[in-house]
């Protein structure tokens, strides 16, 4: 049976990835085989760039600035070939991990778009802990998306104590 997943819980631009990479450098998660992905933005908060936590690799995933063949949503446009690539590393890296990282999982993932596959895939995934940074506003959704009976919530920033 898998861990309860660890969902790090704030609104908008309140420290949820900040809190995802203190937990990581910390123990026990320090020393664990991770996989997963981080959401890495610039400091405008225009641009999201994707990073495999196995390989280092990151690709520019979403931009403010107009894309032709991306798709939309909200300001943001984004490519959903950048969300295929992340998703075949982190489903390839699942056997070798003890712990799967998602940064993070919204309205993209709630519509099957985005990290879904790999999220849907971890939760299952035998002795994985899984970590994912929810906003405040989507975790009764993405509790109930993803089937997860049972979670450790960890709110953070100004609603939470950390």
């Amino acid at each position: 049976m898998a861990p309860k997943p660890i969902l790090i819980v704030a609104g908008r631009n309140e420290g949820k990835s900040s809190s995802i990479a203190a937990l990581l450098s910390g123990p026990p998660y320090r020393t664990m085989r991770k996989c997963g992905i981080l959401a890495l933005a610039n400091a405008e908060k225009t641009a999201y760039t994707l990073k495999d936590l196995v390989s280092g690799e990151e690709r520019l995933a979403m931009t403010t600035e107009e894309k032709s063949a991306w798709r939309r949503l909200g300001r943001f446009f984004w490519d959903s070939e950048a969300f295929a690539w992340a998703n075949e590393r982190t489903i390839a890296s699942l056997g070798a991990c003890e712990l799967a990282v998602f940064d993070e999982i919204g309205r993209l993932e709630l519509a099957g778009d985005g990290l879904a596959p790999a999220f849907a895939r971890a939760l299952g995934a035998q002795g994985v802990q899984v970590i994912a940074a929810v906003r405040t506003p989507f975790v009764s959704e993405v509790l109930r998306t993803f089937t997860i009976e049972e979670a450790e919530i960890r709110m953070v920033g100004e609603s939470g104590d950390e």
